[in-house]
C-alpha cells in the first residue's frame, strides 16, 4: 500500500543520490499519481495511466505553482476522463491547440494582419497613427479577446473612453479603422458578423466639427508670413523647407521625406513616388523659378545627405512632423496657418482666380479623380496647364512677398 504524500514531505523531497551522483528520483502519492524530483531540484507533477492498452504520462504542473492539494485535484479530473472513455493527454493537447487557435483569431492578431494588408494602400503617416491608435487604446483592453467573442458594447465604451480625454474625432475614425478590422474578418470567416456595422455612432458619441486646417488667404498677411520666412533665424534646412512650401503645397510629410533622386532639373519637375503618396499614386509637380532656386540654394549643403531637408542632429533623418509646426510658431504665425495649411491657401485662391480648371488644381494637391475613365486622361492632358498654374502661383507669391 503507498504511503500518501504530505505538505510537508513534497516541500522536503529532493532528488536521489547514487555513487555520489544526483538523479531523478519519484515519490508516489497513489493511483499513479507522483512527485517527480528532478537531478537539478525541480518539481513536477505526474500521472501514469493505461488508456486502451497504452501507456501514457500526463504532466500536473510544477511544485510549488501546483500544490499537492492541487495536484490531487488535476489526478481527480484526468481519472473522470478517464472513466468517460476520454484520453486526458488526448484532451490537453486538443485544448492547447484550441488555445493556440483563439490566439490566432485573438483582436490583436487580426488588426495586425490587417495592418499589414494597409501598407500597399495607405501613406506610413497614416498608417503609423492607426497602429499607435490600436496599441494605445484597443490592444490593452480587448487584443487578446477572440475577435468574435467581442460585443458591440465593448467597442463603444472604448470609443466613448477616447472622447473623455478630448478625443472627440479621434473616436469617429478609430470606429471606422474598427469597421475594416471587422469586414477583413468577416470575409476569412473568422467572424460571423460585422458588429461595428450595428454601431451608430451619432447615437453613442458626442457630435464634432472636422477639422480645418488654419490658413491664411488674404494677399497682404501672406506676404508678411514670406518675409518672415525669409528672416527665420532657426535651422537652415527648416528655413528652406519653409521658404519651398508655399511654392510646392504639397504635405508635410511629402517635403519633410524629399530626396534629391526625385528632382528633375532638367525637365524642371519633382515626382514624388507612389508609395510616399497618400493615394499611393506618383505625384507630378512641375517646378517653377522660384521653386527651382531654392533648391539649388540648399543643393551644395546636403547634396550628399538622404533628405533634401534633414534633420539638424541627423543628415540621415529627415525633420520631425512637429518641426515645420514649431518654426511657424516661433515666427508668430502658428495661430493662423499650419504646415497643411499651404494647400488650403492654393486650392482657395486659385479657385477664387476663377483662371483655371478644377480638374487641373485637384491635380495639383493630388486628390484622386473618382471617375477611372477621366482619371486616365487627365495624367495624358493636363501637365502643360498644371505648369500655368504653378508660374501663375509662384509669381503671385513673389508680387506679395514685395508689398
Amino acid at each position: 500500500m503507498t504511503t500518501l504524500l504530505t505538505a510537508t514531505a513534497v516541500k522536503s523531497a529532493k532528488p536521489k543520490e547514487v555513487n555520489g551522483v544526483l538523479k531523478d528520483a519519484r515519490y508516489p502519492d497513489g493511483g499513479g499519481l507522483y512527485l517527480l524530483v528532478t537531478a537539478k531540484g525541480g518539481k513536477l507533477w505526474r500521472y501514469n495511466f493505461s488508456f486502451k492498452n497504452k501507456k501514457y504520462t500526463l504532466p500536473l504542473g510544477k511544485y510549488p505553482n501546483i500544490t499537492l492539494k492541487e495536484a490531487r485535484e488535476r489526478h481527480r479530473e484526468a481519472k473522470n476522463l478517464i472513466a468517460n472513455g476520454i484520453n486526458p493527454v488526448e484532451e490537453k493537447r486538443a485544448q492547447k491547440r484550441k488555445e493556440q487557435q483563439r490566439q490566432k483569431k485573438s483582436f490583436d492578431a487580426v488588426a495586425r494582419e490587417w495592418v499589414t494588408l494597409q501598407r500597399a494602400r495607405l501613406s506610413p503617416s497614416t498608417l503609423n497613427r492607426y497602429e499607435r491608435a490600436l496599441e494605445r487604446d484597443f490592444y490593452p483592453i480587448i487584443g487578446k479577446r477572440p475577435i468574435d467573442e467581442i460585443k458591440k458594447t465593448e467597442l463603444i465604451k472604448v470609443a466613448q473612453a477616447i472622447q473623455k480625454r478630448g478625443a472627440l474625432d479621434t473616436a469617429y475614425r478609430l470606429l471606422n479603422v474598427c469597421n475594416q478590422i471587422w469586414r477583413y474578418a468577416l470575409q476569412l470567416e473568422i467572424v460571423e458578423h460585422n458588429i461595428v456595422a450595428d454601431i451608430s455612432k451619432k447615437d453613442v458619441l458626442k457630435p464634432y466639427k472636422p477639422k480645418k486646417y488654419n490658413t491664411i488667404t488674404e494677399p497682404h498677411r501672406i506676404g508678411e508670413l514670406l518675409r518672415a520666412i525669409d528672416e527665420y533665424q532657426g535651422e537652415y534646412t527648416t528655413r528652406q523647407a519653409l521658404k519651398l512650401l508655399p511654392h510646392v503645397f504639397v504635405r508635410s510629410s511629402n517635403i519633410r521625406l524629399a530626396e534629391w533622386k526625385e528632382i528633375d532639373f532638367k525637365k524642371r519637375l519633382w515626382v514624388v513616388p507612389a508609395e510616399k503618396m497618400k493615394a499611393k499614386k506618383e505625384h507630378r509637380l512641375p517646378l517653377t523659378d522660384q521653386a527651382i532656386e531654392i533648391l539649388q540654394e540648399i543643393y551644395p549643403y546636403t547634396k550628399e545627405a538622404k533628405y533634401i531637408f534633414h534633420s539638424p542632429i541627423s543628415r540621415t533623418r529627415p525633420l520631425t512632423d512637429v518641426t515645420l509646426s514649431k518654426a511657424l510658431k516661433r515666427l508668430d504665425f502658428g495661430s493662423e496657418i499650419v504646415p497643411h495649411g499651404f494647400r488650403a491657401m492654393f486650392s482657395t485662391l486659385a479657385y477664387e482666380s476663377g483662371n483655371f480648371r478644377s480638374e487641373v488644381i485637384e491635380a495639383l494637391l493630388a486628390h484622386q479623380e473618382s471617375n477611372k475613365v477621366k482619371a486616365a486622361y487627365n495624367r495624358a492632358s493636363y501637365e502643360a496647364e498644371k505648369r500655368q498654374v504653378m508660374e501663375w502661383w509662384s509669381n503671385f507669391l513673389d508680387e506679395v512677398k514685395g508689398g
